[in-house]
């Protein structure tokens, strides 16, 4: 009977660990899509990483048609609420499809993260 008595206390334990780790411990998060473009044509497969000024970066790929939709966490949608910088890379071994000029690549983009639903373009042009 005592063993049941253990076995129950170290289960609630468990699941208690478990509760806090959830997204009770996760910043404020703001959905964010949009679409990225060179010269009016979309930019497919490129890397673009929302980079808060504390925390853990957002990121996503764009498909296709440009179009994007940032991850937190695996499960997680969307970035920090708050101000963002916003950088491109392309992944290794990924053969460019766009000769992105070197200011948005390396400086990027100044963003705010709203809460709720953030539709965010970045329509670069290349001269």
């Amino acid at each position: 009977m005592r063993s049941v008595a253990v076995l129950s206390s170290c289960l609630i334990l468990a699941v208690s660990v478990l509760v806090g780790c959830g997204r009770g411990d996760m910043p404020e998060l703001g959905d964010v899509y949009g679409k990225v473009t060179l010269d009016g044509k979309p930019v497919p497969n490129i890397n673009i990483l929302f980079t808060p000024e504390s925390g853990r970066a957002a990121g996503g790929v764009t498909d296709d048609e440009g179009n994007y939709e940032l991850k937190y966490l695996e499960g997680y949608s969307g970035s920090k609420v708050g101000p963002a910088k916003v950088t491109f890379e392309w992944s290794p071994g990924v053969e460019p499809t766009a000769a992105i000029p070197a200011k948005y690549m390396q400086e990027g983009f100044s963003v705010e993260v709203k809460e709720g639903s953030n539709e965010l373009n970045f329509p670069m042009e290349s001269k």
